[in-house]
């Protein structure tokens, strides 16, 4: 047989060789199409699947964005709000639930959920017990969904992180899709908002809509399913053939191929993860197509084989030799991975054009590599920068969180100074009337009565209440201060002895003075308070021993420091440190420690007014102060002052003297309030001095101007209608220059300012006033060298 081949003509081998080829040809593009035609039924239902994916992904995100605005929008009905803080303050209370209360919140619920197209929403308090709920089947009240996973996730968890707050409920037997998310006020969770929507209706609308069946698994379980291979209750093991591990895969499933995509719902209520499969046959409309195939190419096969015997010899000599270069040519191309042109002028038409039509493909590929590289290289430039702005807003973000943290704080202390300062005159005329009186009868009473202990008691009383009034004053930043210019490194250093004495021998106190730092314009009185304060909450820190370190430098601020609320401009400034091994505090502490009252010392054992003082002191010397403690930590307080120029000279403390308090002396007393002005004029007349009393300045110039001898001193309060006391002051000096003046008040220092500012030279009485302490600075003021300048 072979024999005769190679003996018959070359026409007669090209026939039987092209009838051959061509029985192959057509077996091999059979298969191949069919396996092509396979593939591209399985690539377009891999894309329908992969957008359905796409599509219920974005229903998710949609779904979270409801959540979310829901959420806010329940966290702001005042209706609700109040309802739920209301429940949760008598719940933690161990009061029980009131009805009407429930009821409200269920109204308010049914409200919000006639908005809503979704199928059920479910209100619980911050430990998962259902406090309202609508929707068919919805969970009753008390219905505890604690251990729900998403509720679970959604009290316990700040962020919301996509899918995290989703999972599987049944609920009266049909699963639901359910998203939640936390109902915050205030920066805390008082509930979850819990929004669900049914799965079969879903499953139904994938089915009319594309044809594509669903199964919804739970581990490994199925849940729901309108495929007939995977009935409700069966196990879900499907084979991956082909595709393995990516989104879109193929599966066999009982002899059947199928293509399936999966989407995560969360998990169930006992913890199983939640899947949604996108299931769609390729067996199924393959059988159709596989024999339309199979007749066609039957057709086409006869019909080759009949052409091509007969055209076998007309094309061998003009088409064989030309495609065997083509192929040749392409051969060669493959196997180096070079893309070339081919070129060959004496090629018939036919080959021509194929050579044409590769060529125009080796130029559309090449261009379409060049601009996939520039397209790749843009992508990475643009991720870079992306990537860099996300980071910045997180930054940003952050910074504007903590900025609003401190500016609340801040104006929560400025609120409790303005109510400390406002009653603060009145307390003091109050207490001046008291302690006077008080002193006075008891000199009057007999030493051996009895009286005389119970008006002790009653100025005792007197005192410590005129000492919370002056705490409460430096708190609120409304004390009257004479600030100086000193040296701090002096100020800590005279109080060191003391201090060692105040802490005790159990703890360890180290002083670390920077040499040659700037110095400040304070109060020193003042200054040794904050000392002292700061001192003893760091002593009570250490109860059983520790060390206390006290340092002293010249520090740079920066612009991220002045940025923060209260805090002093950015430059130069002056650090005192004070810093304990101490058992350190929360944040929850640490948010309060300088409110006035608020304490952690058991009942009795302080007044919570020590750190409220030093606040309000160092704020009124023009610095700001902060403080960095963790539990277990110790505690570090940094005070910063702005510092005063090198010319600017220290201030001189005033020495009162000690001698005899009568004279003879003629003053002018001028005080509003009728009380004050009699305890006064009692305690000077008690002393010898003559005494000249008006309620307001104009009756005091009309008083002077009554009387034609010597005044020596003007006994003035500040604040007073129709005049000030510096007003009045000027005039009198104007008319007598040799008067002595001595101002009182128990106003806030900025009550003063506004009635005219006095200079450091003048003297000043802060009510309350004992009546030594009066009649002691009286004689201080008349006995004083008289001051070369006249002005106030």
């Amino acid at each position: 047989m072979l024999r005769r081949l190679r003996s018959s003509s070359l026409a007669v081998q090209l026939a039987l060789l092209s009838v051959g080829v061509t029985v192959l040809a057509i077996g091999v593009s059979f298969v191949a199409l069919r396996a092509r035609t396979q593939s591209e039924v399985r690539r377009v239902f891999a894309d329908e699947l992969a957008g359905s994916q796409r599509g219920l992904r974005q229903i998710q995100d949609r779904n979270l964005r409801l959540l979310l605005a829901t959420s806010s929008l329940v966290s702001t009905s005042p209706t609700l709000r109040a309802a739920i803080q209301t429940w949760l303050g008598e719940s933690n209370a161990g009061l029980p639930a009131r009805p009407e209360l429930l009821a409200t919140i269920q109204r308010e619920v049914e409200r919000i959920f006639q908005d809503l197209d979704r199928d059920l929403i479910v209100v619980t308090d911050n430990t998962g017990k259902v406090l309202a709920a609508a929707g068919h089947g919805a969970p009753k009240a008390a219905d505890d969904l604690g251990r729900f996973p998403a509720v679970h996730f959604a009290l316990n968890t700040d962020t919301i992180i996509p899918d995290s707050g989703f999972g599987v409920l049944q609920v009266d037997g049909t699963p639901m899709q359910v998203g939640c998310v936390p109902i915050v006020l205030q920066g805390y969770a008082i509930g979850a908002l819990v929004l669900g929507e049914r799965l079969d209706r879903l499953m139904a609308q994938l089915d009319s809509a594309m044809g594509t069946r669903s199964v919804v698994t739970a581990g490994n379980a199925v849940m729901m399913s309108n495929l007939a291979a995977a009935p409700v209750g069966a196990a879900w093991h499907p084979l991956p053939d082909g595709l393995g591990a990516e989104a879109v895969r193929r599966l066999r499933i009982q002899g059947e191929d199928y293509v399936a995509a999966t989407l995560p719902l969360g998990r169930t209520e006992d913890g199983r993860a939640a899947r949604l499969e996108l299931v769609r046959s390729l067996s199924e409309p393959l059988r159709p197509i596989s024999r339309s195939l199979g007749w066609s190419f039957l057709v086409a096969g006869l019909l080759a084989l009949v052409l091509g015997g007969a055209g076998a010899v007309l094309v061998s000599r003009g088409t064989l030799r030309p495609l065997a270069r083509f192929v040749g040519f392409m051969r060669q191309g493959a196997d180096t991975g070079a893309l070339e042109r081919f070129a060959d002028p004496g090629a018939p038409a036919e080959i021509a054009t194929m050579t044409d039509a590769y060529n125009h493909l080796i130029d559309t590929l090449s261009r379409e590599h060049a601009e996939l590289e520039q397209r790749s290289v843009e992508l990475a430039m643009t991720n870079a920068v992306l990537q860099a702005q996300v980071r910045e807003r997180e930054k940003a973000e952050q910074a504007l969180a903590e900025s609003e943290e401190q500016l609340r704080q801040s104006q929560k202390l400025e609120a409790l100074g303005t109510l400390a300062g406002g009653v603060a005159h009145d307390f003091n005329n109050l207490l001046s009337v008291i302690m006077g009186y008080a002193h006075l009868t008891s000199s009057e009473v007999p030493a051996d009565s009895p009286l005389r202990a119970d008006l002790a008691e009653i100025g005792q009383a007197a005192t410590r209440a005129s000492g919370l009034v002056k705490q409460l004053l430096a708190f609120s930043r409304k004390q009257v201060l004479q600030p100086r210019i000193v040296d701090l490194n002096n100020v800590v250093g005279g109080m060191e002895k003391m201090l060692r004495r105040l802490i005790g021998e159990d703890i360890q106190l180290h002083a670390r003075l920077a040499p040659d730092i700037a110095r400040i314009r304070a109060d020193p009185g003042q200054l040794e308070q904050v000392v002292m304060n700061l001192v003893v909450n760091g002593r009570d820190a250490m109860p059983k021993g520790g060390t206390l370190t006290i340092e002293t430098a010249s520090v740079m601020l920066d612009e991220k420091y002045e940025h923060r609320p209260e805090a002093i401009a950015a430059g130069p400034a002056v650090m005192l440190v004070v810093s304990d091994s101490g058992i350190g505090m929360d944040a929850a502490t640490r948010r309060r420690i300088f409110e006035p009252f608020f304490t952690t010392k058991e009942p009795g054992k302080g007044t919570g007014l020590g750190l409220s003082t030093v606040y309000g002191i160092v704020r009124q010397s023009g610095g700001s102060i902060t403080v960095y403690s963790e539990p277990g930590e110790g505690c570090t307080f940094r005070v910063y002052f702005p510092p005063v120029g090198a010319a600017e000279k220290t201030g001189e403390v005033p020495v009162f003297t000690t001698d005899l308090l009568a004279g003879h002396e003629t003053v002018l007393l001028v005080e509003d309030e009728a009380q004050v002005r009699s305890l006064v004029r009692r305690c000077l007349t008690s002393k010898g001095y003559a005494v000249l009393d008006a309620s307001h300045g104009k009756e005091a110039l009309e008083v002077a101007d009554e009387h034609r001898g010597t005044i020596q001193l003007l006994l003035t309060d500040v604040v007073m209608p129709h005049m000030s006391g510096k007003e009045l002051a000027e005039r009198m000096r104007a008319q007598r220059p040799d008067i002595r003046v001595l101002f009182f008040s128990g106003h806030s220092d900025e009550a003063i300012e506004r009635h005219g500012v006095l200079t450091p030279e003048s003297a000043f009485l802060q009510k309350p006033v004992d009546p030594d302490v009066l009649l002691r600075t009286v004689r201080d003021v008349l006995d004083a060298e008289p001051a070369p300048s006249r002005g106030t």
